[in-house]
């Protein structure tokens, strides 16, 4: 644009003409002009455009464990299999279940012969003691002797042994309850993400040995900071663009955390996506986020603006002059900035060429509206 504008200056001065008979020569100059473009001055919607960084994860992770541990039979599925809710994932041997469940059967057994045993000795105590209640209110034995008595007769060891009777009752339900359940079953439908065991393992619940994902909904999570946090809200509209997965679409916000995440600092804000299979869980996304949000603001190209002596100034055209204006400007989108006060609707402004006009300079629109 520069070369052009000195193109421009240096034949704007040119010399023609000469006498209708050739022997007088006449010399002209044409007035010199600076070449500008211009653009109308209207309202737009002005917005700062923010590109945060995403990961996709799953709606659902489940892990699967069997109700008792125990050795791993037989193995059905493997990583990335699709299953349905009940599909069979896994089969516990059963023989060491069995062994299981005598002996909780037999703990059960103890505890009921102790309790009885408690019980009976309890009646005995109580007979006791009320004989020697009798023989210390006479004064026939020492007091160390009535509370040794008494504290025999409590029912303290009845509720104790009750107790160890129930858990023991439980303990065989749940193992029965695992024999029951020997065959282990998807509890969703999803996709298998994490097999940790072989045949033949020792299966616990401290390291579940299936993973089912459900994937059909894809959960977007990124954190913003608190600058921004008030700035959106639940329902906002954004851009998903996961390159991996070819996948761009409009979203809306499904939450926003109410505290910031310790480590990070920032605001976890969620979005939930239907996925069609192409995403997996763990793909990166951007995610393109529009705050500072305003609607018909008076607005110009922001190299319109220049800086002279310490005011904001802005040129329009006043037929074929430069006419200087000193504004208030808003929101600078870096493309776009807001003008709040010095100009009116529909005015034309000077957005190239600008930085070579003064007020009153004469100017040719080479480009513009």
């Amino acid at each position: 644009m520069k070369k052009i504008l000195t193109l421009l200056i240096i034949i704007a001065l040119v010399v023609t003409g000469c006498s209708t008979d050739g022997n007088t020569a006449v010399t002209t100059a044409e007035e010199s002009y600076i070449a500008v473009e211009t653009e109308i001055l209207k309202p737009m919607n002005l917005y700062i455009e923010n590109i945060m960084t995403a990961k996709a994860l799953a709606d659902k992770d489940v892990y699967v464990v069997p109700t008792m541990a125990g050795k791993v039979e037989k193995i059905y599925v493997n990583v990335g299999d699709s299953v349905n809710k009940d599909d069979l994932l896994f089969v516990m041997d059963k023989d060491d279940i069995n062994n299981q469940v005598n002996q909780a059967y037999a703990a059960y057994e103890a505890a009921l012969a102790g309790y009885d045993v408690s019980v009976s000795q309890i009646e005995n105590a109580k007979k006791t003691y009320e004989r020697i209640e009798k023989l210390y209110e006479e004064g026939a034995v020492p007091e160390t002797q009535y509370e040794q008595a008494k504290l025999a007769a409590s029912d303290e060891t009845l509720a104790a042994a009750q107790k160890n009777v129930e858990q023991s009752r439980v303990a065989y339900e749940n193992a029965t309850s695992a024999l029951d359940n020997a065959e282990v079953r998807a509890p969703i439908s999803g996709v298998i993400s994490n097999v940790s065991i072989v045949e033949g393992e020792f299966a616990t619940s401290s390291q579940p040995p299936i993973t089912i994902v459900d994937s059909d909904i894809i959960t977007v999570e990124f954190g913003v900071p608190g600058n921004m946090v008030n700035k959106i809200k639940q329902g906002d509209m954004v851009t998903v663009d996961i390159s991996a997965a070819d996948y761009t679409n409009e979203a809306v916000i499904n939450s926003i955390s109410t505290a910031s995440n310790q480590m990070t600092n920032l605001y976890t804000v969620e979005i939930l996506l239907e996925n069609d299979g192409s995403i997996k869980p763990g793909m990166f996304a951007k995610v393109y986020l529009n705050t500072d949000k305003i609607d018909n603001a008076l607005a110009v190209k922001t190299e319109a603006v220049i800086n002279r002596n310490g005011n904001k100034i802005v040129f329009v055209t006043s037929g074929d002059l430069a006419v200087e204006r000193e504004v208030v400007t808003g929101l600078d989108t870096g493309e776009y900035i807001e003008i709040k006060s010095g100009l009116t609707e529909g005015e034309n402004v000077i957005i190239k060429g600008q930085d070579y006009v003064n007020d009153g300079s004469k100017i040719k629109v080479v480009r513009g509206e």
